[in-house]
Protein backbone atom coordinates (compact mmCIF):
# COMPACT_ATOMS: atom_id res chain seq x y z
CA UNK A 1 0.00 0.00 0.00
CA UNK A 2 1.16 3.54 -0.74
CA UNK A 3 1.90 5.83 2.15
CA UNK A 4 -0.90 8.30 2.89
CA UNK A 5 -0.16 11.93 2.02
CA UNK A 6 1.04 14.11 4.92
CA UNK A 7 -1.48 16.15 6.70
CA UNK A 8 -1.48 19.95 6.30
CA UNK A 9 -0.64 20.35 10.01
CA UNK A 10 2.52 18.22 9.65
CA UNK A 11 3.66 20.24 6.64
CA UNK A 12 3.16 23.45 8.58
CA UNK A 13 5.26 22.11 11.52
CA UNK A 14 8.15 21.15 9.21
CA UNK A 15 8.11 24.58 7.59
CA UNK A 16 8.19 26.28 10.98
CA UNK A 17 11.10 24.03 12.21
CA UNK A 18 13.10 24.72 9.02
CA UNK A 19 12.53 28.45 9.41
CA UNK A 20 13.72 28.25 12.99
CA UNK A 21 16.84 26.33 11.93
CA UNK A 22 17.62 28.90 9.27
CA UNK A 23 17.08 31.72 11.72
CA UNK A 24 19.34 30.02 14.28
CA UNK A 25 22.05 29.45 11.65
CA UNK A 26 21.72 33.05 10.46
CA UNK A 27 22.12 34.30 14.03
CA UNK A 28 25.22 32.13 14.50
CA UNK A 29 26.67 33.40 11.22
CA UNK A 30 25.98 36.98 12.23
CA UNK A 31 27.57 36.53 15.65
CA UNK A 32 30.46 34.38 14.35
CA UNK A 33 29.51 31.36 16.47
CA UNK A 34 28.91 29.30 13.33
CA UNK A 35 32.48 29.72 12.18
CA UNK A 36 33.86 28.99 15.64
CA UNK A 37 31.89 25.76 15.79
CA UNK A 38 33.04 24.88 12.28
CA UNK A 39 36.67 25.45 13.32
CA UNK A 40 36.21 23.27 16.38
CA UNK A 41 34.71 20.49 14.24
CA UNK A 42 37.61 20.84 11.76
CA UNK A 43 40.17 20.68 14.58
CA UNK A 44 38.43 17.64 16.04
CA UNK A 45 38.22 15.84 12.69
CA UNK A 46 41.55 16.86 11.12
CA UNK A 47 44.06 18.51 13.48
CA UNK A 48 43.67 16.25 16.53
CA UNK A 49 44.32 12.97 14.62
CA UNK A 50 47.33 14.60 12.88
CA UNK A 51 48.75 15.72 16.22
CA UNK A 52 48.30 12.23 17.64
CA UNK A 53 50.12 10.78 14.61
CA UNK A 54 53.05 13.17 15.13
CA UNK A 55 53.23 12.13 18.80
CA UNK A 56 53.28 8.46 17.80
CA UNK A 57 55.95 9.11 15.16
CA UNK A 58 58.07 10.99 17.71
CA UNK A 59 57.74 8.20 20.29
CA UNK A 60 58.64 5.60 17.66
CA UNK A 61 61.72 7.56 16.59
CA UNK A 62 62.75 8.02 20.23
CA UNK A 63 62.34 4.27 20.85
CA UNK A 64 64.45 3.41 17.80
CA UNK A 65 67.17 5.84 18.90
CA UNK A 66 67.19 4.32 22.39
CA UNK A 67 67.45 0.83 20.89
CA UNK A 68 70.33 1.93 18.65
CA UNK A 69 72.24 3.46 21.59
CA UNK A 70 71.68 0.35 23.72
CA UNK A 71 72.86 -1.93 20.90
CA UNK A 72 75.96 0.22 20.33
CA UNK A 73 76.76 0.18 24.05
CA UNK A 74 76.39 -3.61 24.17
CA UNK A 75 78.64 -4.02 21.12
CA UNK A 76 81.33 -1.89 22.75
CA UNK A 77 81.63 -4.47 25.56
CA UNK A 78 82.86 -7.13 23.13
CA UNK A 79 85.15 -8.90 22.91
CA UNK A 80 85.03 -9.66 26.63
CA UNK A 81 88.64 -10.85 26.48
CA UNK A 82 91.02 -8.77 24.41
CA UNK A 83 94.71 -9.26 23.71
CA UNK A 84 96.97 -6.67 25.30
CA UNK A 85 100.27 -6.10 23.47
CA UNK A 86 103.42 -6.37 25.57
CA UNK A 87 106.48 -4.31 24.71
CA UNK A 88 109.89 -5.41 26.00
CA UNK A 89 113.51 -4.74 25.18
CA UNK A 90 115.68 -7.50 23.78
CA UNK A 91 119.17 -7.83 22.46
CA UNK A 92 118.55 -11.06 20.56
CA UNK A 93 115.00 -11.66 19.38
CA UNK A 94 115.68 -15.28 18.43
CA UNK A 95 116.82 -16.12 21.95
CA UNK A 96 114.11 -14.19 23.82
CA UNK A 97 111.12 -15.38 21.80
CA UNK A 98 109.13 -18.10 23.62
CA UNK A 99 109.53 -21.60 22.24
CA UNK A 100 107.92 -24.93 23.03
CA UNK A 101 110.51 -27.38 24.29
CA UNK A 102 110.18 -31.02 25.23
CA UNK A 103 110.80 -31.50 28.96
CA UNK A 104 111.21 -35.26 28.90
CA UNK A 105 114.73 -36.39 28.06
CA UNK A 106 113.48 -39.83 27.06
CA UNK A 107 110.21 -41.76 26.93
CA UNK A 108 110.91 -43.50 30.25
CA UNK A 109 111.29 -40.17 32.03
CA UNK A 110 108.08 -39.54 34.07
CA UNK A 111 106.23 -36.39 33.02
CA UNK A 112 105.83 -35.33 36.65
CA UNK A 113 109.60 -35.49 37.26
CA UNK A 114 110.34 -33.67 34.01
CA UNK A 115 108.00 -30.84 35.02
CA UNK A 116 109.59 -30.70 38.49
CA UNK A 117 113.07 -30.49 37.02
CA UNK A 118 111.96 -27.63 34.76
CA UNK A 119 110.41 -25.67 37.65
CA UNK A 120 113.52 -26.14 39.82
CA UNK A 121 115.78 -24.94 37.00
CA UNK A 122 113.56 -21.93 36.40
CA UNK A 123 113.53 -21.07 40.11
CA UNK A 124 117.32 -21.20 40.31
CA UNK A 125 117.66 -19.02 37.22
CA UNK A 126 115.33 -16.22 38.34
CA UNK A 127 116.78 -16.31 41.87
CA UNK A 128 120.47 -16.29 40.94
CA UNK A 129 120.50 -14.14 37.82
CA UNK A 130 120.64 -10.34 37.94
CA UNK A 131 119.60 -7.77 35.37
CA UNK A 132 118.33 -4.37 36.45
CA UNK A 133 115.81 -4.45 33.56
CA UNK A 134 114.14 -7.66 34.82
CA UNK A 135 114.99 -7.45 38.52
CA UNK A 136 111.45 -6.70 39.79
CA UNK A 137 109.96 -9.46 37.65
CA UNK A 138 112.48 -12.00 38.96
CA UNK A 139 111.89 -10.96 42.58
CA UNK A 140 108.13 -11.40 42.18
CA UNK A 141 108.71 -14.79 40.55
CA UNK A 142 110.82 -15.98 43.49
CA UNK A 143 108.24 -14.70 45.99
CA UNK A 144 105.37 -16.54 44.29
CA UNK A 145 107.21 -19.89 44.56
CA UNK A 146 108.83 -19.52 47.99
CA UNK A 147 107.65 -20.15 51.53
CA UNK A 148 107.55 -17.18 53.89
CA UNK A 149 110.85 -18.18 55.50
CA UNK A 150 112.66 -18.56 52.17
CA UNK A 151 111.17 -15.31 50.88
CA UNK A 152 112.37 -13.37 53.96
CA UNK A 153 115.85 -14.82 53.57
CA UNK A 154 115.91 -13.95 49.88
CA UNK A 155 114.77 -10.35 50.45
CA UNK A 156 117.44 -9.90 53.11
CA UNK A 157 120.04 -11.18 50.65
CA UNK A 158 119.03 -8.78 47.85
CA UNK A 159 118.60 -5.79 50.18
CA UNK A 160 120.57 -2.67 49.31
CA UNK A 161 121.94 -2.71 52.87
CA UNK A 162 123.63 -6.06 52.16
CA UNK A 163 127.12 -5.33 50.71
CA UNK A 164 127.25 -8.87 49.28
CA UNK A 165 123.87 -8.54 47.59
CA UNK A 166 123.49 -8.23 43.82
CA UNK A 167 122.27 -4.63 43.93
CA UNK A 168 125.31 -3.49 45.88
CA UNK A 169 127.73 -5.47 43.71
CA UNK A 170 126.35 -5.08 40.19
CA UNK A 171 123.99 -2.09 40.23
CA UNK A 172 123.58 -0.99 36.62
CA UNK A 173 127.08 -1.67 35.33
CA UNK A 174 127.00 -5.50 35.41
CA UNK A 175 124.72 -8.45 34.75
CA UNK A 176 124.71 -11.97 36.16
CA UNK A 177 123.72 -14.76 33.78
CA UNK A 178 122.96 -18.32 34.89
CA UNK A 179 123.54 -21.54 32.93
CA UNK A 180 122.26 -24.80 34.45
CA UNK A 181 124.81 -27.62 34.14
CA UNK A 182 123.07 -30.56 35.81
CA UNK A 183 120.32 -31.58 38.22
CA UNK A 184 120.22 -34.50 40.63
CA UNK A 185 117.06 -35.74 42.33
CA UNK A 186 117.49 -36.50 46.02
CA UNK A 187 114.96 -37.97 48.44
CA UNK A 188 113.01 -34.80 49.24
CA UNK A 189 115.14 -32.18 47.50
CA UNK A 190 117.15 -31.54 44.35
CA UNK A 191 120.76 -30.62 43.74
CA UNK A 192 121.50 -28.18 40.93
CA UNK A 193 124.95 -27.38 39.51
CA UNK A 194 125.08 -24.10 37.62
CA UNK A 195 127.57 -21.59 36.24
CA UNK A 196 127.22 -17.88 36.96
CA UNK A 197 128.65 -15.37 34.46
CA UNK A 198 129.12 -11.84 35.73
CA UNK A 199 129.30 -9.63 32.65
CA UNK A 200 130.63 -6.07 32.92
CA UNK A 201 131.84 -3.63 30.30
CA UNK A 202 135.46 -4.79 30.71
CA UNK A 203 135.38 -8.54 31.38
CA UNK A 204 133.35 -11.67 32.19
CA UNK A 205 133.84 -13.65 35.40
CA UNK A 206 132.65 -17.24 35.65
CA UNK A 207 131.95 -19.18 38.84
CA UNK A 208 130.43 -22.59 39.47
CA UNK A 209 127.87 -23.12 42.22
CA UNK A 210 125.87 -25.91 43.77
CA UNK A 211 122.35 -25.25 45.03
CA UNK A 212 120.29 -27.56 47.23
CA UNK A 213 116.56 -27.00 47.08
CA UNK A 214 113.88 -28.55 49.28
CA UNK A 215 110.30 -28.16 48.07
CA UNK A 216 106.69 -29.21 48.23
CA UNK A 217 105.46 -30.54 44.92
CA UNK A 218 101.99 -31.87 44.13
CA UNK A 219 103.01 -33.69 40.98
CA UNK A 220 100.97 -34.04 37.81
CA UNK A 221 97.62 -35.72 38.38
CA UNK A 222 94.46 -36.06 36.34
CA UNK A 223 91.03 -35.24 37.70
CA UNK A 224 88.39 -37.85 38.49
CA UNK A 225 87.20 -37.94 34.89
CA UNK A 226 90.78 -38.33 33.69
CA UNK A 227 90.48 -35.60 31.06
CA UNK A 228 92.12 -32.57 32.67
CA UNK A 229 95.29 -32.06 34.67
CA UNK A 230 94.80 -30.80 38.21
CA UNK A 231 96.52 -27.50 39.10
CA UNK A 232 100.19 -28.13 39.89
CA UNK A 233 101.64 -26.59 43.05
CA UNK A 234 105.37 -26.00 43.63
CA UNK A 235 106.75 -24.29 46.74
CA UNK A 236 110.38 -24.00 47.78
CA UNK A 237 110.79 -24.56 51.53
CA UNK A 238 114.61 -24.40 51.80
CA UNK A 239 117.33 -23.01 49.55
CA UNK A 240 121.09 -23.04 49.98
CA UNK A 241 123.81 -22.33 47.41
CA UNK A 242 127.59 -22.77 47.67
CA UNK A 243 130.41 -21.58 45.44
CA UNK A 244 132.48 -24.49 44.14
CA UNK A 245 135.15 -22.79 42.03
CA UNK A 246 136.01 -19.68 40.06
CA UNK A 247 137.20 -19.68 36.47
CA UNK A 248 138.18 -17.04 33.96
Amino acid sequence: MANPPPKPSEITQKIHSSDEDYIEIADKVRTGEYFREARKMYDLAIHDPMAERYVFVFLTALSLLTLLIAFSAAQSLYPLKSDVPLIFDTNNVMEDLPRIQKLQKNKEDPASEAALRFMVKHYVEIREQYDIATFDRDVNGVKSQSSDEVDREFRGMISQQNPQGPISQYQRHSKRRIVIISTKRLLDSMEVIFDAYVESKTDIKKSRFRANIAFKYSGIELDEKGKKVKPVSFLVTKYHSKRLQDAK
